[in-house]
């Protein structure tokens, strides 16, 4: 009696454990890394990469994917959010991409630049003329040179335009005798852009003035696509 009761308890326990992995098996997802819509609100980095290799211009062999990073954010005035990526390639080298979501959920390239940005998400925007303005520093430069470009840039009809770009930093030290630093801003009141660029001749050493330094103003309206230098 007491061997009849073990072989039916066991037998209720390879049962159990066969229905535990039949029910797994219908639950468990497909790999959906190669569509362009979300399956969950969980963004992961299999599905931003995929997106690149299928949408973006270079070869999938050129993009250090490895050093893919990206961000989600609210660019234009629909509900859905947008992806900004971004791939470090060096000091001065990366790759910028903006990811547009359309209403079936679906995210489609509306830009890719050549940028090395070390800081994805753009911030708060800047309100000109009803379009969500936002900034975006892109880091460039070779042998002797290093330079940080402010580019101001917005997503309109599903395209990103860019309204202006400016030089935030710009240290010159490859030849001897030209160094210099030029350090940049700019300020948006309402349509108007205040940009000026202040720049120091240097010694070799990269510190010692050799000269005062000279600052340059210029002054920008938004002519209902770009800032526009103002010649008045």
């Amino acid at each position: 009696m007491g061997k009849q009761s073990g072989w039916k308890a066991l037998g209720i326990i390879l049962l159990l454990v066969a229905g535990t992995l039949l029910h797994g098996s219908v639950q468990a997802e497909p790999n959906n890394s190669d569509k362009t819509t979300l399956d969950t609100e969980t963004l992961i980095y299999e599905q931003v990469a995929d997106w690149i290799t299928r949408q973006g211009l270079e070869e999938v062999k050129e993009l250090y994917l490895e050093a893919l990073s990206y961000v989600e954010v609210q660019l234009d005035e629909d509900a859905e959010l947008e992806v900004i990526a971004g791939i470090d390639g060096g000091v001065h080298l990366g790759r910028f991409f903006i990811f547009d979501q359309t209403s079936n959920g679906a995210f489609t390239l509306v830009a890719e630049r050549d940028w090395k940005v070390e800081e994805l998400d753009p911030g708060m925007e800047k309100d000109v003329e009803l379009k969500k303005v936002f900034e975006t520093v892109e880091r460039t430069g070779g042998t002797g040179i290093d330079v940080y470009y402010a580019h101001l840039w917005y997503l309109e009809n599903g395209e990103m335009k860019e309204a202006w770009q400016g030089t935030l930093k710009m240290r010159n030290a490859m030849l001897p005798g030209e160094h210099s630093l030029l350090a940049g801003g700019y300020q948006v009141i309402e349509n108007t852009l205040y940009s000026w660029e202040t720049i120091t001749k240097l010694a070799d050493d990269d510190e010692t003035p050799l000269a005062g330094p000279e600052t340059m103003l210029k002054v920008y309206r938004f002519d209902g696509s770009k800032f526009a230098e103002n010649d008045n």
